[in-house]
């Protein structure tokens, strides 16, 4: 379901990507392919690094080199890279441990671009949302579906300059949109970690109540997005 229901990246995201002419890229934490796949389809080799075994599975069906290994562990065996990438986990890497590591692996001039999507609703919609799942998970102050939270960003662009490896760090955003009918929408939220941990006896009412409110809507959901991407360079 994350495969089939989770979005790839913007393709003026992947353009960049590929304007910097990489001929070998890394791909961290790279789940079931959804950076790998539009990169090797635009002609970029690919080494992708999973922890998870069944994600790693999912992204070799669609033709992408895996090892398996957190990348905290992971051998390089002497491989270095162009273009390293981590999109939509670079949380759950050591932020200590991280950085150096794939400063050790770019090449000279290199970038590591790292990025998240994060769901821009119109604030009607938004507030929707907000307001069943305060209803139902009154620890949750908000949905997980809200615009992305700058203090986060921050503190990954701190740990990236901590860890002075990079020569060059830049933020972009990009914007895109997507249209979900609302089962779609429904079943891309129940792969948000935050659906997962609640208990079924929670999880059901909660999902009604949201489906409703797609279907009040039509149940057709023009859902735009933003990617929150940091492009870090290392010395030439």
């Amino acid at each position: 379901n994350y495969d089939r229901y989770r979005p790839s990246y913007p393709d003026d995201l992947i353009a960049d990507l590929v304007a910097l002419n990489p001929a070998r890229a890394l791909d961290i934490a790279c789940g079931t392919g959804k950076v790998a796949v539009p990169l090797v389809a635009c002609g970029v080799a690919v080494l992708g690094v999973e922890v998870d075994p069944k994600m790693a599975a999912v992204a070799e069906s669609h033709g992408i080199f895996v090892d398996v290994s957190s990348f905290e562990d992971w051998d390089p065996e002497g491989r270095t890279f162009d273009l390293v990438t981590c999109g939509q986990g670079w949380h759950w890497i050591d932020p200590a441990a991280g950085p150096p590591k794939v400063g050790e692996v770019l090449n000279p001039g290199g970038t590591f671009a790292l990025f998240w999507n994060y769901d821009d609703l119109d604030m009607d919609l938004q507030r929707e949302i907000d307001d069943v799942y305060r209803a139902h998970v009154p620890s949750m102050d908000s949905s997980p579906y809200a615009r992305f939270d700058n203090r986060e960003g921050d503190r990954y662009l701190s740990d990236l300059r901590a860890a002075k490896v990079f020569d060059e760090i830049e933020v972009k955003r990009y914007r895109w949109e997507r249209t979900y009918s609302a089962e779609e929408w429904l079943h891309r939220a129940a792969t948000h970690s935050a659906n997962i941990v609640l208990s079924d006896d929670v999880r059901g009412p909660l999902f009604e109540a949201l489906r409703k409110i797609l279907d009040a809507r039509g149940g057709l959901i023009s859902a735009r997005f933003g990617t929150y991407t940091i492009f870090a360079r290392t010395k030439e």
